[in-house]
């Protein structure tokens, strides 16, 4: 993947951000290929470091075939909430060279709700970002949340 031009740069300086360093961290690589990449460090069974959290509770990532995966456990008011299982459209690489599979994007789409699933392994930690969208006609606000994980105990 190539540095961001002097031509993105200078639109990005015209649009008020200042712009220090710019450094490209991850590389694309659809869920199809991840037989290129080495996922082992994500293929696991992952609980939320926050017991009380009303959010994402647990998260099982496995290789099906080839296929990432991703089944996600909520906890609506206390109660466990089954999201069921989608395969990870997308795993990124830690930088253009690397073929160290770091992060990942999932969509999850309900009757109500479509929430997009960024996830990335560091330290021994999976961190989840949720950007929640709501189509029901209901008016609530979409918004975002940022789950932490450690690996679940055997």
């Amino acid at each position: 993947m190539q540095e961001p031009s002097s031509i993105h740069l200078w639109v990005m300086a015209r649009a008020g951000v200042k712009v220090e360093r710019c450094r490209v961290e991850a590389i694309e690589i659809k869920s199809s290929d991840t037989a290129r990449l080495e996922i082992s460090t994500m293929v696991r069974s992952w609980v939320n470091t926050n017991p009380a959290t009303q959010g994402i509770a647990s998260v099982q990532l496995r290789l099906v075939e080839g296929e990432l995966r991703i089944a996600i456990q909520g906890a609506a008011q206390g109660a466990p909430f089954n999201w069921g299982e989608v395969a990870v459209e997308t795993v990124y690489a830690e930088n253009a060279s690397s073929r160290r599979g770091m992060a990942f994007v999932a969509n999850y789409h309900f009757e109500f709700l479509d929430t997009l699933i960024e996830g990335n392994v560091n330290a021994g930690l999976l961190v989840l970002a949720a950007f929640h969208t709501f189509h029901d006609g209901s008016h609530r606000s979409n918004y975002f949340s940022r789950e932490f994980f450690h690996e679940a105990a055997l």
